[in-house]
């Protein structure tokens, strides 16, 4: 493998929340600031619909631990209600992020996968120096992203009607 391409795989556990609630916020890339704030500083959608489309993009600038963002475009590649939420990006980073829901007790088991290659050129450049710290950087935004989902879900079941 290169020394700019990486591969995450991962899994959440999202107590009480169906998986097509899940869904209908991983497949929102509105939503991504007010759920993993710590990470997505900002979203813009570039593709304005109401409902989830394949085709949609949005632009993003992210920040994870270590001191720099990265811009990039989300598109939605797949998308099956409640089931799965897939993504390309381009940009600083080219790449695939897929998400797959199964139903677990009250709640949804999420199983991440993340293919990407960074492409930001001092990034790139640095990439075999600074490998370990790239890994390590994404494995420190991870477990922000899943608390942040809970609390985003279960404040929202207690506002939803």
């Amino acid at each position: 493998m290169a020394s700019n391409a990486f591969r995450f795989d991962e899994a959440w556990e999202i107590p009480e929340a169906s998986p097509q609630r899940v869904w209908e916020v991983l497949a929102d890339p509105g939503l991504l600031p007010l759920w993993w704030g710590d990470v997505y500083k900002a979203v813009e959608k570039l593709t304005f619909s109401q409902e989830p489309t394949v085709g949609a993009k949005a632009g993003a600038r992210a920040r994870g631990f270590l001191p720099y963002e990265l811009n990039f475009i989300l598109e939605a590649v797949e998308l099956i209600p409640g089931k799965v939420v897939a993504v390309k990006t381009s940009g600083d980073f080219d790449g695939h992020w897929r998400a797959v829901l199964t139903p677990l007790g009250n709640g949804t088991h999420v199983a991440l996968t993340w293919q990407v290659v960074v492409e930001r050129p001092i990034l790139r450049f640095l990439a075999p120096l600074l490998r370990p710290a790239f890994a390590w950087n994404h494995r420190w935004t991870t477990p922000r992203g899943e608390a942040g989902l809970r609390r985003y879900l279960a404040k929202r079941a207690t506002t939803d009607p």
